[in-house]
């Protein structure tokens, strides 16, 4: 739902949030937007975070992968902070997300040097020891309209048994939901995208399901 509201409302809106309370009912408990980590795993729950005149949960990814990308790279910001930020790269006031071609220049001023990788083998190259990536793609479902998504994720964690990296994924949209440990404050059965251990895979399983038209990773060190 679209909201009419100036910059400044929904900074001091944004502002009010904690971010690791924000949680959707489910059967048997409730899915959480952050991990056990603090890391945000899911846009689904973060409809109250404004962005332009639309939620978060709606077209969110590109700030979630900015945030989530800052704190692999050892910075602690916040939410609004990150919002705020982007603000003048929301496409039509957030309707659309946010411009791929803002997010070097995002790290750039914060003194992280930034790599652009669009073909596989420099992903490959790059991704493994980078401090944190970001994945960009387009994908045109089967009976839907052409769409971007945002993920961000880690260096390399291990590799599988064909000896493809393994990296650490957030905000995926096609991680399991699985079980994490209840914060402070709040009882009952707990979940999150990727549950206790993370959403773990290879960067071709990750895509495989997506059938991208396109994909870059931005890959980020301190």
């Amino acid at each position: 739902m679209e909201q009419r509201c100036s910059p400044l409302c929904n900074r001091l809106h944004n502002r009010q949030l904690k971010l690791g309370q924000q949680a959707l009912p489910r059967e048997r408990g409730v899915e959480l937007a952050c991990d056990e980590t603090g890391m945000i795993v899911s846009q689904r729950p973060l409809g109250a975070y404004r962005m332009g005149v639309v939620g978060s949960d709606r077209s969110g990814c590109g700030w979630i992968a900015c945030y989530n990308a800052l704190r692999l790279l050892g910075e602690n910001p916040g939410a609004d902070e990150v919002i705020r930020a982007l603000e003048p790269a929301f496409a039509l006031r957030g309707r659309f997300g946010t411009f791929a071609a803002a997010l070097p220049f995002f790290f750039l001023r914060r003194g992280f040097r930034v790599a652009v990788s669009t073909t596989p083998w420099g992903i490959a190259r790059l991704a493994p020891g980078a401090d944190a990536n970001i994945l960009y793609y387009l994908r045109r479902p089967r009976e839907g309209k052409l769409s971007g998504h945002f993920v961000a994720f880690s260096g390399m964690v291990s590799r599988d048994a064909a000896g493809e990296p393994v990296y650490r994924f957030y905000n995926s949209l096609s991680a399991s939901i699985g079980l994490r440990r209840p914060p402070a404050g709040r009882r009952g059965p707990c979940f999150c995208a990727g549950g206790r251990r993370g959403d773990r895979r290879t960067l071709r399983a990750l895509l495989a399901p997506e059938e991208p038209v396109f994909a870059l990773v931005l890959s980020l060190w301190r």
